[in-house]
């Protein structure tokens, strides 16, 4: 009776594959019976082995149904094969679709993984994971209340709030794909990536572990983890932890300290301390600064920024006036300090309010100074005046850098003032010094050393030197006052058709076309202008990703 109960067992356990019939084979059971012939019910009890194909199942206990083909295994359950190994407390199914609970672990090669209940079907070769879940792979720890498992594709599928241990960082996701044959993981919507420092948010996020290298496909803001104010959002980046290296691509915004960059572009080597950003945008907020570029470099060793491709600087000043610099190239050196120096080169304009417009060959200014030096055939121009000079400086108030004080030019000073098309009051001197009033208008120029002067006053002209010459003008801008100081010397000439040719050739040195014009200041505004409208969506954005 025991050996038709047994030949009737395996019968009911036999497989009914399409390919090749393979049956149940009982290895060992301490006990086995039929407890009831009704609903052909068989027990097999202590140290119970089944073998199925290459599959191998031990447990403490087995009831078997043929009428509903199923098993219901207990105590000690553990399923291996020569890559997986299985160990539960229950078990219930067949060898084609069962479920296991209570404490399931699952070994196989470097991947562990635990979970209260995780149900396996051998003909779709895969396996789902469900509550508590817990997945160890190489140096990878991930949690979650779902996991499927293809062992064909040798990939897991995430969902329902999943969580990733990988070195310093934690990354927390609604949903996800593992694949371990290329060591891969990617993850989506509402993704949280947290390291010692900072902490990055977006919808798509691709982690290349043997790399060691995440990619985010889509809007990304890492925000700083002291300072929530601090932050970058990018439309793209590639983030390579090992070679230390980071880019950005599309869009970038950096916010810090009061300070924001944007760009289209941005590549840092950490190792290196070195990088290079496109269509870069800077704002110091508190300075009241822009600065605008098609390209930069930066070397944080050196503390040296470099910018070509028409670099431009805007200083922002009170009563709707700033200081524009437009020029070839700009370079920033910072130092250990935090004072900075700048220099730009082929300088194409300088703006000062509506009234002062310049231009040179260099452009210098320290942090630590409260003047700035032009170098290389400076030339500027105030309204109908000129000057110019082997250098000049321009000098602000201390109190309020918003306010200048003085210009002064050394070594071949040259002011020329513009009457009509053909008088023009003409002053050289080795040294000359304009004085400004709080509106930033020239009020006062004094002149000293080797003074020339040609001055036209009501159909005379005025053929003076002296030692210090002193010029007050009006509220319009015209002479109202001429002081001379020291070994004065004054020649009175009536303008008339003979007068001589080289008291009128001064029209010569007046370089009208070669002033700047203020249509690229206006042009800078509306980039400036487009710039606060698309901060302005960044921060929309930002609220609705960073929770």
């Amino acid at each position: 009776m025991l050996i038709f109960i047994f030949i009737f067992f395996l019968k009911g356990f036999s497989s009914t594959s399409n390919e090749v019939k393979k049956i149940v084979q009982i290895v060992h059971a301490d006990i086995i019976r039929n407890n009831n012939n009704h609903d052909q019910t068989f027990v097999l009890i202590g140290n119970v082995h089944l073998k199925y194909d290459k599959y191998h199942l031990f447990c403490d206990k087995v009831i078997y149904n043929k009428k509903n083909n199923k098993y219901y295994g207990y105590g000690n359950v553990r399923l291996e094969s020569k890559k997986t190994k299985i160990v539960s407390k229950n078990i219930t199914g067949n060898f084609f679709d069962f479920q296991l609970s209570g404490k399931v672990i699952l070994y196989q090669k470097k991947i562990k993984l635990t979970a209260e209940i995780i149900n396996y079907n051998f003909q779709k070769k895969s396996l789902q994971a469900i509550n508590n879940v817990v997945l160890f792979f190489d140096k990878t720890k991930l949690t979650t209340n779902i996991l499927e498992y293809n062992f064909i594709l040798n990939q897991i599928f995430l969902q329902k709030n999943s969580i990733i241990y990988y070195g310093n960082y934690t990354i927390y996701s609604k949903k996800g794909f593992f694949y371990f044959n290329k060591k891969k993981i990617e993850l989506k919507h509402e993704i949280k990536l947290i390291s010692k420092n900072y902490t990055a948010y977006a919808n798509t996020l691709e982690y290349l572990l043997e790399q060691n290298q995440v990619n985010f496909r889509d809007t990304v803001i890492i925000v700083q983890n002291t300072n929530l104010n601090n932050f970058i959002y990018a439309k793209k980046a590639l983030f390579s932890f090992n070679k230390k290296i980071f880019l950005f691509k599309n869009y970038v915004s950096i916010y810090y300290n009061g300070k924001i960059v944007r760009g289209e572009y941005l590549f840092f080597d950490h190792k290196k301390k070195y990088g290079f950003i496109k269509n870069v945008l800077f704002e110091d907020s508190k300075r009241k600064y822009f600065l605008m570029s098609g390209h930069g470099k930066f070397d944080f060793h050196s503390g040296s920024l470099i910018f070509e491709k028409n670099p431009k600087i805007i200083k922002i000043l009170k009563k709707n006036n700033s200081v524009f610099i437009y020029s070839n190239i700009l370079k920033i050196n910072i130092k250990k300090d935090y004072t900075y120096s700048i220099q730009a080169f082929s300088v194409k304009s300088f703006l000062l309010n509506e009234s002062i417009q310049g231009k040179c060959d260099s452009f210098n200014y320290e942090s630590s100074n409260d003047y700035v030096q032009f170098d290389g055939n400076p030339i500027f121009w105030f309204q109908n005046k000129q000057i110019t000079g082997k250098i000049i400086y321009i000098h602000f108030e201390k109190e309020n850098n918003d306010i200048l004080k003085y210009i002064k030019i050394v070594k071949n000073a040259f002011y020329i003032e513009k009457i009509n098309s053909k008088e023009f009051n003409h002053i050289e001197g080795d040294i000359m010094t304009g004085f400004f009033n709080k509106e930033n208008i020239l009020e006062k120029i004094i002149i000293k050393e080797n003074i020339n002067s040609i001055i036209f006053f009501n159909k005379i002209i005025n053929k003076l030197s002296c030692g210090v010459l002193s010029i007050d003008l009006d509220k319009l801008n015209k002479i109202k006052k001429i002081s001379c100081i020291g070994e004065a010397y004054s020649e009175l000439i009536p303008i008339h058709k003979k007068s001589p040719k080289e008291l009128l050739y001064f029209h010569k040195f007046w370089k009208e076309k070669d002033k700047p014009k203020n249509d690229k200041k206006l042009f800078i505004y509306k980039e400036i202008n487009k710039y606060k409208k698309e901060s302005l969506l960044e921060k929309k954005q930002i609220k609705i990703m960073v929770k």
